[in-house]
């Protein structure tokens, strides 16, 4: 008798383990949704970021504004991808998601990566080395915008 119980707890078990997950996964899709969802007018994102300084892209001009310079990308994946990186400063991305989200179709990880190369490169032509020191791919097979959030 003890043997059915066990067994019974632990299929129990495992099939709210795969309700939990797919709980999960419609909360993860509802927040693509949301992140998805069309602006009417243009919105500037703002990260208030380490020691004060504040990171502000502005969609109206594709720009970035850091500290008292600005940097204008242009409706480029660079802007793309760095306004992706400032609505969630300080969290790993997996590159599969960013391939979903900015180029919505095939690509691959080297896409991603010159990406970053070139924003990288536009940063620190318009003098924010320090910020593009900022954007990390440390971790393999993510990036992140690494500000200290307030």
């Amino acid at each position: 008798m003890e043997k059915t119980h066990a067994q019974d707890i632990v299929k129990a078990a495992t099939a709210l383990r795969a309700s939990l997950l797919v709980v999960l996964t419609r909360v993860d899709d509802l927040c693509d949704l949301i992140e998805r969802t069309p602006r009417t007018e243009p919105e500037a994102v703002a990260v208030h970021a380490t020691a004060g300084y504040q990171l502000r892209l502005d969609r109206a001009t594709y720009s970035l504004h850091w500290e008292t310079r600005v940097c204008v990308l242009g409706h480029t994946m660079a802007f793309e991808l760095m306004e992706r990186l400032c609505r969630r400063p300080n969290e790993y991305i997996q590159m599969d998601r960013l391939i979903d989200e900015l180029w919505s179709g095939p690509r691959t990880y080297s896409t991603v990566r010159s990406t970053v190369c070139r924003l990288r490169g536009k940063l620190r032509v318009a003098g924010m080395t320090d910020l593009a020191a900022l954007i990390d791919g440390d971790t393999r097979g993510h990036y992140r915008l690494r500000l200290i959030a307030r």
